[in-house]
């Protein structure tokens, strides 16, 4: 999954929350010094990454394009599910989408300073561009894959690849990955409920 539903998954809690967009920046080093309730969005944030790599229904959504796109179709699906579920934002919360935006901002913009150097770059571009609502449009995804793509050059860049370009395939199966989405979702929901219950306990 992407931010915006890590992000989903660890509220209302602040730890959690940081833990949850921390987990892909932040070296296991780096992991040992944070709070420990962060620490926890860590743990969550790679639970939910692995019960999502493995489900049946997210499986099927890659397949749906992985003929066109390959090793990279599951980074596509991860960000079309952040697209999707903006769009569909009332069918999972009361709180409207913008809303939970400036919250979720508010919480990385207190617990700015305890953030792992490498996740700062990118939590100041993330809140500035307003990037949990951008989802949303059709554009703001397309500037999503653009700037990933950028990411992926520079660090592998024997397998650049230019992401946007899978607009046209995603939008024309948009119906299909809808359908999947909204039958995983719920059970990611339930999963990582369960998984929060857990690592509290711990």
């Amino acid at each position: 999954m992407n931010f915006l539903a890590h992000l989903h998954l660890a509220d209302p809690e602040p730890g959690l929350m940081l833990g949850g967009i921390v987990a892909d920046f932040a070296r296991n080093p780096e992991i040992a010094l944070l709070p420990d309730d962060v620490r926890c969005g860590v743990r969550l944030h790679r639970l939910v990454d692995g019960f999502t790599d493995r489900h049946p229904v997210v499986l099927r959504s890659i397949s749906r394009v992985s003929h066109t796109l390959g090793w990279f179709a599951g980074i596509v699906i991860d960000v079309y599910y952040d697209h999707v579920l903006a769009r569909n934002w009332q069918r999972y919360s009361a709180e409207p989408l913008p809303a939970f935006a400036r919250r979720s901002y508010r919480v990385l913009d207190d617990q700015f300073q305890q953030t792992p150097r490498d996740a700062q770059w990118f939590i100041r571009k993330f809140v500035d561009n307003d990037q949990l609502v951008s989802y949303a449009s059709t554009e703001g995804i397309t500037a999503t894959f653009a700037r990933i793509s950028d990411r992926i050059a520079e660090r592998m860049p024997k397998r650049a690849i230019w992401l946007p370009d899978s607009m046209p395939i995603l939008t024309s199966l948009d119906a299909e990955l809808t359908a999947d989405f909204n039958a995983f979702y719920p059970e990611l929901i339930a999963f990582a409920a369960d998984s929060r219950r857990t690592l509290v306990a711990s």
